[in-house]
């Protein structure tokens, strides 16, 4: 019984079938409209999810940016800021993207300085403008 265990685990783990926890694994692979609200110093993006199925768990429903007055709904920090960076996207533009995956790193240099942003935190790829 015991092999028969081990030889399931294994083939599990070869074909890939494996269980995997991760939210961000499990949203589909079409891609999301955001809106860009707040474009801060340092690469410190905070988004606000326009369209698309995104996990609630991933967002922060309601944050208050200070400097604009503004409360916002169901937005998230861009992780991936040197990646969104060279994507050119301005502050109130819309755009299409699509999530990373889990093991998603950046290999760039970001400052320091802070900027108040929503605590929930996502990576983004695929980064492409919509308006003009």
């Amino acid at each position: 019984m015991r092999m028969n265990t081990l030889l399931v685990s294994l083939l599990l783990t070869i074909t890939g079938w494996s269980c995997k926890s991760t939210a961000v694994q499990n949203q589909p692979a079409t891609p999301f409209t955001g809106k860009l609200v707040i474009s801060e110093i340092c690469n410190h993006y905070v988004v606000v999810l326009v369209s698309g199925k995104l996990d609630p768990a991933l967002l922060t429903a309601r944050f208050y940016d200070e400097k604009r007055k503004s409360d916002y709904s169901n937005v998230f920090t861009v992780e991936s800021r040197c990646n969104f960076a060279e994507a050119g996207i301005s502050e109130g533009d819309l755009f299409t993207f699509e999530l990373a995956a889990a093991d998603y790193k950046e290999d760039c240099m970001v400052c320091m300085a802070y900027y108040p942003t929503p605590p929930t935190r996502l990576s983004i790829i695929n980064v492409k403008k919509i308006n003009p």
